[in-house]
C-alpha cells in the first residue's frame, strides 16, 4: 500500500472513486475540473491510497484554508471527499489517509485542522472536537417581521462579484470561526441560484444566498425559500433583509434560515417551525440544531506558539500543565506547560505547575475553539482539573467566550 498525490494520469481513476464513494452528492463541476487540479490546484492536492498493483483504493482533497481562531487568522487544513472504494471496506483506508494528510498539514507549519463529518463518532476517534452548530428556523413568511422598507435590496450582478467576495473576507477577518479559501468562497456564494445584496448609501453593507425547495403540495404554486448564508454589518439591513422574507407570503410556504444567532427567533412574530412536532403535546418545535464542522489541533506546540493571548485577563499569574491524550497523532501524545500571566499565554520550561488539565485532544479542540466551555468537560467528566480554584482562569485563558460560525462547506 502507498499513499502519494494524485498524478495527472491517474484522473479517470480518481473521479471513478470519488463518483461511486458520493454517488448523489458529487458535483459535476469537480469530476469536470479534476484534470486541471492535478496540474495547477486551485481547490486543493488531491492524496492518493494505491495497492500494490498501482491501483488506487481511496483517494481525499486536502484544502488549504485561513482560519479566524480566537481573533487571530490561522492557517487551516481540511480533508474534503474522503473516499474508499467499495471492494475495500473496513480495511482503514480512510483512516491510513487521514492520518497522513494530518501530518503533511502539521509538518509544514499548519496548527490546525477541520472537516465536515459524516459520523461525528468516526471522526473524534482520530482526535476530532465538536465546533461549530446552526440553528434552522422555518417559519411562515407572515410571521417573520416587517419593517416597511427593502430599497436597498437587488440581486447581484457578475460586477458586484468582487465587492461581495471583499466583504465576505472583512467579515471572516472580525468572526471567530471563519474561514478564507479565494476558490471555495467564489463558489460557494455565486454558485448558489440567488444571490441578494444591501447597498446603502452606494456601499454595500450584507448580502445573502438562496434557493427554493418544493414542499409537498397538491400544487406546484409554493415552495420554502431556503436561505442558505446570511451576513450584515448592522440592524438596518437586517430589517431590509426581514422586510423581503416577510413579503412572500404568495408563493413562498416557509423561510428556512440558517443562522448562528441562536436568538434570532425573536425577530419572528410566531416561531412554530410548522413540523409538529411538539413535545409533551403542546410545546411546539421552534427550531432545529444542526451540527456544522469538526475542529481539531494538528500541532500541540506549534498551536500555542501562535495562540499566546488570553480571552480575558486572568485573575492571577499561574503555570498551567496540560496533559494530553491523542490516540491518533503520536507527536500530540505529550505534556505541554503554560505560563500565563495578565492576557498572555506562553509554554514555559518550569518543572512544577499550579494546576493541571488532563483532556483528550478532540475535547481540548472543542475548549480552544469556544465550543464548549471548561465546566462543562468537567462536569461531565471529561476532563480532570487538579484545583478546580483555577477553573475560570483556565477557561479564559486558552478558551474563548465566543461560539465559532462559519459558512463554509468543503
Amino acid at each position: 500500500m502507498e499513499i502519494r498525490f494524485v498524478e495527472p494520469a491517474e484522473v479517470e481513476q480518481l473521479r471513478r472513486n470519488v463518483q461511486t464513494a458520493f454517488p448523489s452528492k458529487t458535483p459535476q463541476a469537480l469530476l469536470d475540473n479534476m484534470p486541471e487540479e492535478l496540474v495547477r490546484p486551485e481547490e486543493g492536492r488531491y492524496l492518493g491510497c494505491f495497492d500494490d498493483d498501482g491501483t488506487m483504493i481511496g483517494s481525499l482533497l486536502m484544502m488549504d484554508f485561513e482560519m479566524n481562531v480566537r481573533g487571530k487568522m490561522m492557517k487551516m487544513g481540511a480533508p474534503a471527499y474522503v473516499s474508499t472504494n467499495f471492494l475495500h471496506k473496513k480495511e482503514h483506508i480512510a483512516r491510513n489517509l487521514l492520518r497522513v494528510q494530518m501530518g503533511v498539514f502539521a509538518q509544514t507549519g499548519t496548527a490546525v485542522g477541520a472537516l465536515h463529518p459524516f459520523n461525528p463518532a468516526f471522526y473524534r476517534k482520530m482526535g476530532y472536537g465538536y465546533c461549530t452548530e446552526q440553528v434552522m428556523y422555518s417559519p411562515r413568511p407572515q410571521y417573520i417581521r416587517s419593517y416597511g422598507d427593502k430599497s436597498g435590496l437587488s440581486y447581484a450582478g457578475p460586477e458586484d462579484e468582487e465587492e461581495i467576495l471583499e466583504f465576505y473576507r472583512q467579515y471572516a477577518r472580525k468572526t471567530h470561526g471563519a474561514t478564507i479559501h479565494p476558490f471555495m468562497d467564489k463558489h460557494r456564494i455565486f454558485d448558489e441560484p440567488y444571490v441578494v445584496v444591501c447597498r446603502r448609501n452606494g456601499k454595500i453593507t450584507g448580502y445573502l444566498t438562496f434557493d427554493f425547495v418544493q414542499v409537498d403540495h397538491y400544487t406546484d404554486m409554493y415552495h420554502d425559500l431556503a436561505v442558505r448564508e446570511l451576513i450584515c454589518e448592522d440592524m438596518e439591513t437586517m430589517k431590509q433583509f426581514l422586510t423581503f422574507f416577510a413579503s412572500q407570503t404568495d408563493q413562498i410556504e416557509r423561510v428556512r434560515i440558517y443562522t448562528y444567532e441562536e436568538y434570532f427567533h425573536i425577530l419572528f412574530t410566531n416561531p412554530d417551525s410548522g413540523e409538529n412536532r411538539a413535545y409533551d403535546g403542546a410545546i411546539q418545535e421552534t427550531g432545529r440544531k444542526i451540527m456544522g464542522f469538526m475542529f481539531r489541533i494538528l500541532d500541540l506546540e506549534e498551536y500555542f506558539r501562535q495562540q499566546s493571548h488570553c480571552d480575558k485577563p486572568v485573575s492571577r499569574a499561574f503555570t498551567l500543565e496540560l496533559q494530553i491524550e491523542d490516540d491518533f497523532m503520536e507527536s500530540n501524545n505529550k505534556t505541554i506547560r503554560l505560563r500565563v500571566d495578565g492576557d498572555r499565554v506562553c509554554q514555559t520550561d518550569a518543572q512544577k505547575a499550579d494546576v493541571i488539565l488532563k483532556a483528550k485532544i478532540a475535547d481540548l479542540s472543542s475548549l480552544v475553539v469556544g465550543a464548549i466551555p471548561l465546566e462543562t468537560f468537567l462536569w461531565s467528566e471529561q476532563m480532570e482539573c487538579s484545583d478546580h480554584a483555577y477553573v475560570q482562569d483556565i477557561q479564559n485563558a486558552i478558551g474563548w467566550s465566543r461560539k465559532p460560525k462559519n459558512y463554509t462547506y468543503f
